[in-house]
């Protein structure tokens, strides 16, 4: 059996750790700041599991800094495992803490999915991480790891 284990600035191809199945549906990047983000505000503050997984969810489908993200609320409701009306009220509760903000779009002059605007939720981020500095910083020196001159090749396994 052949194994390829090919490289990306330094990290193992997300196809060589997940298999090619997992990973052709594809992957989003999550800041650990919003994993971590109730250990950071006070208690009369925190979020709900629910209004966290929205977050995490309304990340994932954000591909593009310039375009808002836009998923329906029945989208949201089916992909967190709650009903529409919970998603409504998390929203409604991201949107007062100042973490999301909801813009009205339409479609052909037809009302549509609201896009959500991220832009609050990445200004608060930065503030927890100035305010609450990495304790452990990876350690990667970059530019600096020479590899063998077969690491490329393909790596017998068992």
């Amino acid at each position: 059996m052949v194994d390829v284990v090919q490289k990306v600035d330094g990290a193992p191809d997300v196809a060589a750790k997940w298999g090619y199945e997992v990973a052709e549906r594809g992957f989003t990047q999550v800041p650990h700041y919003l994993m971590f983000l109730n250990q950071f505000v006070d208690e009369g503050h925190r979020l709900t599991p629910v209004e966290l997984l929205l977050l995490i969810q309304l990340v994932s489908v954000w591909w593009r800094k310039e375009e808002q993200p836009y998923p329906s609320m029945a989208t949201l409701a089916v992909r967190c495992g709650v009903s529409e009306r919970q998603v409504q009220r998390s929203v409604a509760r991201l949107e007062k803490l100042n973490l999301l903000k909801r813009v009205k779009r339409r479609t052909s002059g037809i009302i549509s999915s609201n896009a959500y605007d991220l832009t609050p939720l990445v200004e608060f981020l930065v503030k927890v991480s100035e305010i609450y500095p990495n304790a452990f910083p990876r350690q990667i020196a970059r530019g600096k790891l020479k590899l063998p001159k077969d690491s490329l090749s393909p790596v017998e396994g068992t």
